[in-house]
């Protein structure tokens, strides 16, 4: 198959936007956004209740929402987005995963009809029982006010492009809600295992899930079948962005025969957070990939430091010092995840 490198979207224009996008003035950048309402899209929310239930380290005052909205209005986080962290279900039969779904998605319901506005539903979905998570989606739909879908990277191990979730990804896209990917545990070899890796698995394991996933979802056919899919990735689109380049050339060089078109052209189904952890070079390079349209303020809260707060305050200073155009900031901060999750 003979492939062209689109113009506006090939190796190039990456490296362009790279190369114009530098580390402004804090407090300039600070304040031309001071008065914008800001909207994080990748939260998580446990009640006590059901932190009892699933245990692990989840902070336990984030289960506070007096607590939680202290935090939010301390540095000026309009809205969160909340979600189950994909984590909570391992391990778990398929049963049990769609229950404690059905559990987390009742909760996340029950907060944001208390306090209107200040948070979005994104319901959690195990794809254990297919037929079960489509029936949760419909439910959200009707019931909870479902803004958006989350799933873990991986299935007990299967890829996200595995035949059987066709049928899921076929309804899903009816629906026209975003599809969040929360990176989870892989099985491998020890050296990356949490307690002989040194948490390894956590900290570069998670992210290598989540680039898995999105490969699987391009190359497995899932993408090409289903093109209106709006997949948010977490951390950034974790080793997209800096492998970019790599990943084009190695597939002029061997895989383009496998795809219908370049593989840049699939980027564009592809949003990324913020989520970071403050790491201060590294959102110019994914806002070089994303542009000011797929790139959303996130901030992974509750957890870091501080019972969450350092990954608040860390993620926005890190997205603040960008040196970018105000109008692409408050797209960044707020404006495109209202568009995606329809907040009026």
């Amino acid at each position: 198959m003979s492939l062209v490198i689109p113009a506006k979207t090939g190796i190039r224009s990456f490296n362009e936007r790279l190369g114009g996008v530098g580390m402004g003035d804090k407090k300039k950048i600070q304040g031309s956004n001071k008065r914008q309402v800001v909207v994080d899209v990748f939260c998580h929310y446990i009640s006590e209740s059901l932190r009892k239930r699933v245990g692990g380290t989840f902070p336990r005052s984030s289960s506070d929402p007096d607590f939680r909205l202290k935090v939010m209005e301390e540095y000026g986080i309009g809205v969160q987005a909340i979600s189950l962290p994909a984590p909570a279900l391992l391990m778990l039969s398929a049963d049990d995963a769609a229950e404690i779904c059905r559990l987390s998605n009742d909760d996340n319901h029950v907060l944001c009809k208390a306090f209107p506005g200040r948070f979005i539903n994104i319901c959690a979905v195990s794809l254990l029982d297919v037929k079960e998570a489509l029936k949760e989606i419909r439910r959200g739909m009707d019931e909870l006010d479902c803004r958006g879908v989350t799933v873990a990277t991986n299935q007990n191990g299967k890829g996200l492009d595995s035949q059987e979730y066709f049928p899921f990804y076929e309804k899903f896209v009816e629906y026209d809600l975003p599809l969040f990917l929360h990176p989870t545990d892989w099985e491998s070899y020890p050296l990356v295992e949490m307690e002989k890796g040194w948490r390894m698995m956590h900290v570069f394991g998670w992210p290598f899930d989540t680039t898995q996933a999105v490969w699987r979802l391009i190359f497995g056919g899932v993408i090409d079948r289903f093109p209106t899919l709006k997949i948010v990735t977490h951390h950034l689109g974790a080793m997209l962005p800096f492998f970019a380049r790599r990943i084009e050339q190695n597939f002029i060089k061997s895989l383009s025969h496998l795809l219908p078109r370049h593989i840049s052209e699939y980027w564009t189904n592809f949003y990324g957070d913020t989520a970071l952890d403050g790491t201060v070079a590294a959102y110019p390079c994914g806002y070089a990939f994303f542009g000011p349209d797929r790139m959303m303020f996130g901030s992974d809260y509750p957890y870091g430091l501080e019972e969450g707060k350092d990954f608040v305050r860390a993620n926005l200073e890190g997205v603040r010092k960008m040196k970018i155009p105000a109008a692409e900031m408050r797209k960044i901060l707020g404006e495109n995840a209202k568009k995606l999750l329809k907040i009026s």
